[in-house]
């Protein structure tokens, strides 16, 4: 069962611009800029209230976010939720209608999966089961931001 919003991201085209907006309307607390070498991608990442936004743009015309610009403009990426009893959810999702689009173990971090969007409403979740100390630590969660 989710818990709570772990984080939401956006995908946007340009990061510069996107920041000042941001900060701009939201006022949000800016956190660090990473670079996502996974995801071939610049993240700037802020905290609004107790969640964590990140801004993700395409470092080139290759990876995931590049790809979600192409298909569908900037706007959500995806939303992220904190769950517990994630190895018992894959399994059951597994077998349901609901395709997993990826599951991963992060050692002493977290395990998480992700929902394809044609069977969750459009939108890719990302549902996490944070280890200690980061599942009950958003300071210890927010020093993991581009370090995965």
């Amino acid at each position: 069962m989710a818990s709570s919003i772990d984080h939401i991201v956006i995908a946007v085209k340009d990061l510069e611009k996107s920041k000042q907006v941001f900060s701009a309307v939201l006022k949000g607390e800016f956190l660090k800029e990473t670079v996502l070498p996974e995801q071939n991608a610049r993240a700037a990442y802020f905290l609004v209230g107790d969640i964590v936004i990140g801004l993700e743009a395409p470092l080139s015309e290759k990876g995931d976010i590049h790809n979600f610009l192409e298909r569908r403009g900037e706007g959500l990426h995806h939303i992220a939720f904190n769950i517990d009893g994630i190895d018992d959810l894959h399994s059951r999702l597994l077998d349901s209608e609901v395709k997993v689009a990826g599951f991963k173990e992060c050692h002493g971090l977290r395990k998480e999966l992700f929902t394809h969007p044609k069977s969750s409403f459009g939108l890719l979740l990302q549902l996490m089961e944070w280890e200690q100390p980061f599942k009950e630590s958003l300071e210890k969660r927010i020093e993991t931001l581009g370090n995965e």
